[in-house]
């Protein structure tokens, strides 16, 4: 089964979608940025060996071009299919992640709300913060073994990190408010709201 917005592998009977999380547009936008530049660095690399070596310039040219325009489009096929297999679900009772390991293979993990214990939120930088744009990490309870405050980046092998999410403090705050739901009134959860990536006021 493909995983689309109304439905993904593995989803149980009468399991409830309640967001999708894909990455943020820009995010990849600026995925693919990179493997323009490292192919235009190898383009500009060759070229100046080329000035070097005059005799072999043609050649070198040619060579740095073709190397240039592999390197540009096997990146831009990476990260469009990396990209569009990146997905998560938040459902009535779990939390699906699908990661590509490659562009042939992607695992699936899951963390039911039983096993979640804690959210944290954070943008990588303050531009993103500006954007909205942020990591969503949520906390298994095995990940809670000390008294100890995990750091909000740190994330183990049971815990889930949702990369790139647009909304991501507010999405944080409904997943913390689907763990109080699932575990203190979880006859609401029947009737739980879906999640809207938009401003206070304007989610009905």
């Amino acid at each position: 089964m493909e995983n689309t917005q109304i439905g993904f592998y593995g989803q149980q009977e009468g399991e409830r979608i309640l967001y999708v999380v894909r990455p943020y547009p820009l995010a990849i936008f600026l995925h693919l940025l990179k493997a323009y530049a490292a192919a235009a660095a190898i383009v500009i690399t060759f070229m100046i060996i080329g000035v070097q070596i005059k005799s072999f310039k043609p050649v070198v040219s040619t060579i740095g071009l073709t190397t240039g325009a592999v390197v540009a489009l096997v990146g831009t096929l990476i990260v469009k299919a990396s990209q569009q297999k990146s997905i998560a679900y938040v459902t009535d009772r779990r939390l699906v992640r699908f990661e590509p390991t490659n562009i042939f293979a992607t695992n699936m993990r899951t963390l039911t709300w039983d096993e979640a214990v804690k959210v944290k939120t954070f943008p990588p930088n303050l531009v993103w913060k500006i954007l909205m744009v942020g990591t969503v990490v949520i906390h298994a309870r095995t990940t809670i073994v000390t008294p100890e405050e995990p750091k909000p980046s740190t994330v183990t092998a049971d815990d889930i990190a949702l990369t790139d999410v647009y909304y991501y403090r507010d999405l944080g705050n409904y997943i913390d408010k689907i763990l109080f739901t699932y575990k203190r009134q979880p006859k609401e959860m029947e009737t739980f709201k879906a999640f809207v990536p938009m401003p206070k006021g304007q989610r009905d």
